[in-house]
């Protein structure tokens, strides 16, 4: 239910302020952000803690966030995704499709929509189905988007599509709605603090 209202409200304030604002008083679209000075991580799978061996994934800090987030999944692809435990290889890939900001008092919260491209739907049968399996899934494509032992977090939110459209909710995986880097924040640390990063 608080992913629903704040997928209400994402949306509320995204037409806001497409309505309200001219092109003189928007700020420059999130995609044209550099990601800065941050540490980026990259995770290995886990049985019992879902994420660990983090490992210190380099950009430049003039990056754009845009090709940060590309490199991200590409990165996934090659490696979580490429291919299942049958060693059947995979063509799963990812696309950046938006990169949203709401503005706040603070500062600009951005919200990211990325569709997993996977033609053979080898998640499906593979890396969406048994609880373990299916949480590693989970909390490795959130906590590599969003990098949320960030301060702030590289993404606010993450929409997540499957070939598409909205993945409805599975028995062992829940993707829909607006993910937040608080659901992945503590496995996250967890597996940086674990590796001595």
């Amino acid at each position: 239910m608080a992913r629903f209202i704040f997928t209400v409200f994402f949306l509320i304030a995204i037409l806001t302020d497409l309505g309200c604002q001219n092109d003189s008083g928007k700020a420059p679209p999130a995609s044209s952000h550099v990601i800065g000075d941050v540490k980026l991580y990259t995770f290995s799978a886990d049985q019992e803690y879902l994420l660990s061996n983090a490992q210190p994934f380099k950009l430049p800090p003039t990056t754009l966030l845009k090709d940060a987030l590309d490199r991200l999944g590409i990165h996934m692809a090659q490696n979580y995704f490429s291919k299942t435990y049958t060693h059947k290889k995979t063509d799963i890939h990812f696309e950046i499709l938006a990169i949203h900001q709401i503005p706040t008092p603070s500062r600009l919260l951005r919200i990211a929509v990325i569709n997993m491209v996977d033609k053979e739907q080898d998640a499906m049968g593979y890396f969406f189905q048994g609880s373990a399996g299916a949480r590693t899934t989970f909390f490795m494509l959130t906590a590599t988007f969003m990098q949320p032992h960030l301060n702030p977090p590289l993404l606010d939110g993450l929409v997540f599509l499957y070939n598409g459209e909205i993945l409805q909710e599975l028995d062992h995986i829940n993707l829909t709605g607006m993910l937040t880097p608080r659901l992945v924040r503590s496995h996250t640390y967890r597996a940086i603090q674990s590796s001595g990063k």
